[in-house]
């Protein structure tokens, strides 16, 4: 189970779609981190805590993708914000 560590918050900003550090997460994490259409969908399942399996599923449902590519880019997904420091 993973799950976004608090301190966020989505914004749409000239029709990017950012996670935005606020309060104390500003001093751990510098900038932005900008998500696709899929990548909101799955922080926003993130948010409420959510396995590998579960983000998968989203991606299969949303989109046209394969089980396999649904997996690895979820991998994918989570490797890039755990170097970011967003999961707990």
């Amino acid at each position: 189970m993973f799950r976004i560590k608090s301190g966020f918050m989505i914004r749409n900003i000239s029709g990017q779609i950012m996670a935005v550090p606020t309060g104390a997460r500003t001093s751990d994490i510098h900038g932005m981190i900008v998500l696709s259409e899929s990548g909101e969908l799955l922080w926003k399942a993130l948010e409420k805590g959510a396995s590998a399996d579960e983000l998968a599923d989203i991606l299969t449902e949303n989109y046209d993708v394969d089980r396999q590519t649904a997996l690895a880019d979820t991998e994918k997904f989570l490797n890039g914000l755990r170097e970011q420091g967003a999961l707990e």
